[in-house]
């Protein structure tokens, strides 16, 4: 990886770094330790920050939920975290991009990752969701 290299987080790895019990949380939390140490720069999405704070919540709890979105809101803040807002454009594109693909494993949300890689210019993903290999875009890490 290049250093400041532009990076795609998604749902999975947010989930990997924050869950003690995902199988990833070892592997995902070395990985963001080298991304940060090489200056990496870091973009999500409010639908990826949204289904994370779902899925905190309904699965470990209202607490994690509420600081993964103070750590979101103070990256935000000190310009280490870019999120992308998914806008009705982004969202329109996204969603007929969705309706026309013939990939039936490709969730809406794949889409709406898609049209945020695409825009922000982004040279990798880091993610534990295979079906975005689809894309063309690298995801790391690699073993997935």
């Amino acid at each position: 990886m290049k250093k400041n290299s532009i990076v795609f987080i998604d749902k999975t790895a947010w989930i990997a770094l924050l869950d003690k019990t995902n199988p990833n949380y070892e592997a995902a939390r070395v990985y963001f330790e080298n991304l940060l140490a090489q200056n990496a720069r870091l973009v999500t999405n409010n639908y990826c920050v949204d289904e994370t704070v779902s899925f905190l919540r309904s699965t470990l709890g209202n607490d994690l939920a509420t600081k993964f979105m103070l750590i979101i809101d103070e990256s935000v803040l000190s310009i280490n975290l870019r999120v992308d807002w998914i806008s009705r454009r982004i969202r329109r594109n996204a969603l007929n991009n969705f309706l026309k693909s013939s990939n039936s494993e490709l969730s809406l949300n794949h889409f709406f990752i898609y049209e945020s890689i695409k825009r922000k210019r982004v040279d990798f993903i880091f993610s534990y969701d295979t079906n975005l290999k689809n894309f063309d875009f690298p995801v790391m890490p690699q073993n997935i």
